[in-house]
């Protein structure tokens, strides 16, 4: 990669729906040619996709909770890895090493639904016990400053 690329990564991380244009006209270089290091970079890996963000807040799932979580003895890893996609309040995953098996990013409406689902991931799922913390606040860190030790 070299600073082009990264200035165009970079952009496209702060936005997504930037165009070749736009971009083209940030590094000075035609919107053609921006699309064919686009396309490149995609195909590299470096961007691997481009999402909108949803606020969990606005759909009224306000309580944020991080759960540690060890699973009951002889449950299959893989398979509890993949019944997360069918739990909606399950927004993020983390297999570990150490005293748990994974760190789960639960949003909740309120306290009674983060207590129903407790419930149904240690009767349904395997679960033998959870360390839960409430997140007061997100701290928005950039993943765009990767770039900066590539360039």
């Amino acid at each position: 990669m070299d600073r082009i690329d990264v200035q165009l990564a970079t952009a496209l991380s702060h936005n997504g729906r930037a165009t070749f244009q736009e971009l083209g006209a940030l590094v000075r270089l035609s919107a053609n040619t921006v699309a064919d290091r686009v396309r490149r970079l995609q195909r590299e890996g470096v961007i691997a996709g481009f999402s909108a963000v949803i606020d969990e807040r606005a759909l009224g799932k306000t309580l944020g909770v991080l759960s540690d979580i060890k699973l009951r003895e002889g449950v299959e890893r893989v398979a509890f890895a993949e019944s997360l996609t069918h739990i909606p309040q399950v927004i993020g995953a983390l297999r570990l090493t150490g005293e748990y098996d994974y760190q789960l990013h639960i949003v909740c409406q309120d306290p009674a639904e983060f207590e129903g689902l407790v419930d149904r991931l240690k009767h349904d799922y395997g679960v033998a016990s959870l360390n839960s913390r409430l997140i007061l606040r997100e701290v928005p860190v950039d993943k765009a400053k990767l770039l900066q030790v590539v360039g």
